[in-house]
């Protein structure tokens, strides 16, 4: 009798024992890069509300090796940071996650023991894609509007609104449908809350009975109610902003000077909004920083709003990205800024390409959307 009981505490023993190695959630990221220049690697996670945690990091030399490990308390999206500003998006539980790739083309790397980040990899994938196809669109609307053909460039208008009503579609399938919280969640954070508020407000009370018990969910509707308690007091409507006069802006630089927006009349200016916290910010800060440093001598520049609330990351995040333009301001009111609701921020990044008489000519150019525009007009 004693040897079956002792048995039986062995065995529960174990039982305690392995539920608690499977549920700790600690996981480890390792693999190879092909081609990588020696640079150090780090091992970040992506928080609901943008705040971005340092995990883990490695200093990868000639053989492109790198081996990183972190814990998650329940699933999460994290990301592997590279020098340059490059990235790999993960999405882990836990486990063993291999990786490997090439450095000239790091979305296409080979990634195994994580089911969930394959299925982001995809959904990334498709993302890719369609920006693609929404920047050669661009290209054809411009070329169009500058030889005046009205009927063509009205039937141009008409494809792009179509192609954009199917990628929206393609990233509400995907966040309703995924079994994967944090997958949900990031394809949701791309829509525009101002245009999807519907599906928005549908998609996060579906959440909780998607994914019960899981603290993410309750992060996700109190960052969405704060994204829309903050919309609601926007002073212009955005959309009837291209073609009219930029309302103006005085904000604080980091010594306390204040400048205008005004200030910069006759040149061309983007008006960018951003925030250290703000992981799809940080990674559009090089192409924002190679426009600059193409255009900065053909009458332009930039203004950059950061609704950041702590100065310190503010000022670190200005010199680890390289934001070498002059005016850099804050009010360090986070998503209570004056500008942001001067201008009905709801996401970031945002951006306003402002034209030497003031006026708003074109919003939210990304990648190289951006180069592009400033091509057409900066002859």
């Amino acid at each position: 009798m004693r040897s079956k009981l002792l048995l039986l505490l062995f065995i529960a023993f174990c039982f305690i024992e392995s539920c608690k190695i499977g549920g700790n959630g600690k996981f480890t990221v390792s693999g190879t890069i092909q081609n990588i220049p020696p640079c150090t690697v780090v091992l970040e996670e992506l928080g609901v509300n943008d705040v971005i945690t340092e995990l883990d990091s490695d200093k990868i030399e000639g053989d492109g090796k790198f081996d990183l490990s972190g814990n998650a308390p329940e699933p999460g999206i994290y990301r592997l940071h590279f020098s340059h500003n490059k990235f790999i998006m993960l999405s882990i539980d836990k486990g063993d996650i291999k990786i490997n790739g090439d450095w000239s083309a790091l979305e296409r790397s080979q990634i195994t023991g994580s089911a969930a980040t394959v299925s982001l990899q995809q959904f990334l994938t498709g993302v890719r894609s369609n920006m693609r196809d929404f920047n050669t669109m661009n290209i054809v609307l411009d070329t169009l509007q500058a030889k005046g053909n009205d009927s063509v460039l009205a039937l141009a208008k008409a494809d792009m609104k179509r192609m954009q009503e199917k990628f929206t579609k393609f990233i509400e399938n995907y966040a309703d449908t995924t079994g994967y919280l944090p997958n949900a969640i990031f394809a949701a954070r791309v829509l525009n809350v101002r245009a999807e508020r519907d599906f928005l407000n549908a998609f996060t009370q579906s959440l909780s009975r998607r994914f019960p018990n899981q603290a993410k969910v309750k992060d996700f509707e109190n960052f969405y109610a704060q994204v829309l308690g903050g919309g609601k007091q926007k002073a212009v409507a955005p959309q009837n902003m291209i073609g009219g006069i930029a309302p103006e802006l005085k904000l604080p630089e980091a010594n306390g000077a204040v400048v205008g927006l005004s200030s910069l009349r006759g040149k061309y200016v983007l008006l960018d909004f951003w925030a250290s916290w703000c992981g799809p910010c940080r990674a559009e800060n090089p192409n924002v920083v190679a426009a600059y440093n193409k255009y900065k001598d053909k009458n332009f520049t930039i203004y950059s709003v950061s609704l950041d609330n702590n100065k310190e990351n503010w000022q670190k995040a200005i010199k680890d990205d390289n934001l070498s333009w002059p005016t850099q301001v804050s009010d360090l009111a986070g998503w209570s800024s004056t500008a942001a609701k001067t201008y009905g921020i709801e996401s970031i990044p945002s951006n306003f390409l402002i034209d030497p008489s003031g006026k708003i000519i074109a919003r939210d150019l990304r990648g190289d959307m951006l180069d592009q525009k400033l091509s057409s007009i900066l002859k």
